[in-house]
């Protein structure tokens, strides 16, 4: 009988056996690329709708600066405002999903967030000095919205 050392030998190694720890290595990595793609683009998407978000929002803020401009020159000059409106026209999705859009009176905010994601929420400030914005939430399935100016109570109100 002749003694063999087993560091030596390969007689034992299989083809099946190398081809099974080279395909597991290969879905391995392939998995592993996959997932980083797909958090890539969940990232991406999340950008776009902030940038989105964010646009928007300054777009309402200046419109409410504008309005809020027109009746203080108005009233500083002696006239009345007897009817104010102003239309806005925003997508009904960004990203493929539904958002909402908070006017929050007390802090001043346009707050944007989307139905399905959290972490895309923004908030944009808006100023006023001689009229106040009513606090209220739209919901982006509308896609038409007004700004209107109520002078009995010298408010504007976004519906």
């Amino acid at each position: 009988m002749t003694i063999r050392s087993l560091r030596e030998d390969d007689s034992a190694v299989s083809i099946t056996v190398g081809f099974i720890l080279t395909f597991s290595i290969t879905v391995i990595i392939l998995v592993t690329i996959l997932s980083s793609f797909y958090s890539l683009m969940n990232t991406a998407e999340q950008t776009v709708m902030r940038e989105e978000f964010e646009i928007h929002a300054n777009d309402i803020a200046v419109r409410i600066a504008t309005i809020d401009t027109m009746i203080g020159t108005a009233s500083h000059s002696g006239s009345e405002v007897d009817e104010l409106k102003y239309e806005i026209s925003l997508p009904e999705r960004i990203a493929g999903k539904t958002y909402s859009i908070e006017f929050d009176n007390s802090t001043k905010d346009i707050v944007f967030i989307s139905q399905d994601r959290k972490e895309t929420r923004i908030k944009v400030p808006y100023y006023t000095e001689n009229t106040i914005v009513y606090s209220t939430t739209l919901q982006s399935s509308k896609g038409e919205y007004t700004i209107e100016y109520d002078p009995d109570i010298n408010a504007m109100i976004i519906s």
